[in-house]
């Protein structure tokens, strides 16, 4: 009786061993994909300073106000490996696992959100848990008046998920259900006002920039006050801006207009004549 009693618990015991030596495998498999993920921002990042470096000494430099936004770009890659360095070491077994979360995100609809815009974003749990679990690199998505933000721990593992309309999503089923749910429209009176501009382009800066906001694109990486013509001046009575495609690296849409004037947009591939452009444009990147 006693051995049978004995095998039992050295059964339960192996039993609990073999789980102990699957979640440890599992998390070494995380943390060599989130290394493999650091390795390859931290290559692009060398590469574009040693781009850099050898334009500093050639003797055809790069002229200052290309420079800004050369230097621009490195601070926002070396943001986003920190971030991921710091949001990845928090990495645990217990995290939820989402392998497809890129390609579900991408053949739903989902546009990535600036992270500038997710400034202050804190985990979804109550202050008095924060502490140590406040774990993961924060990303977000939008789609239509719909939005997503989830806390990553490792390329494909979470440690947090919010999404408008359902606060806190605590498993996998949950963040897979709002990425995979049908799109919501957006708010009628911003298709109305899509609507009204779509025959000739009749918007403002102002329209265009709460325009790019909407569509995800956030605030414009340079704004600077310019004349009647788009030229940047100090005491220009217009305003000339620059938005980067969240989805899209190098892409750009370039606007500048003199207050409620139509708004001159264009990019790297000629002019847009109607609203309705730029809005199926940014659809799009």
């Amino acid at each position: 009786m006693n051995n049978h009693d004995n095998a039992a618990d050295m059964v339960a015991e192996a039993d609990r061993e073999r789980a102990r030596a699957d979640a440890g495998e599992g998390l070494a498999r995380l943390r060599g994909a989130s290394l493999d993920e650091l390795a390859s921002l931290a290559g692009e990042l060398r590469c574009q300073v040693d781009d850099l470096t050898d334009d500093a000494h050639s003797s055809n430099p790069i002229p200052p106000d290309r420079l800004r936004n050369v230097t621009a770009r490195l601070s926002r890659l070396a943001d986003t490996l920190s971030r991921a360095a710091r949001g990845y070491a928090g990495a645990r077994a217990t995290d939820m696992a989402y392998p497809r979360v890129f390609e579900d995100l991408d053949e739903h609809g989902w546009t990535a959100r600036p992270d500038r815009d997710l400034d202050g974003t804190l985990p979804p749990i109550p202050i008095s848990e924060l502490g140590d679990n406040h774990r993961g690199y924060r990303r977000g998505w939008r789609r239509g008046d719909q939005t997503i933000t989830l806390w990553f721990t490792g390329p494909y593992s979470l440690a947090y998920g919010a999404a408008s309309g359902h606060g806190r999503l605590w498993t996998v089923q949950e963040v897979k259900a709002v990425i995979t749910s049908a799109p919501t429209p957006i708010r009628e009176a911003n298709a109305e006002s899509r609507r009204s501009s779509a025959v000739s382009f009749g918007a403002t800066y102002d329209q265009v920039a709460d325009h790019m906001r909407a569509a995800g694109w956030g605030a414009p990486v340079e704004e600077h006050p310019c004349d009647r013509r788009g030229i940047r001046r100090p005491d220009g009575t217009g305003t000339s801006g620059v938005w980067e495609s969240p989805s899209v690296y190098g892409f750009r849409v370039y606007a500048w207009g003199v207050g409620d004037e139509p708004a001159h947009v264009w990019y790297w591939a000629g002019t847009l004549a109607t609203l309705d452009a730029l809005r199926r444009l940014t659809d799009r990147h």
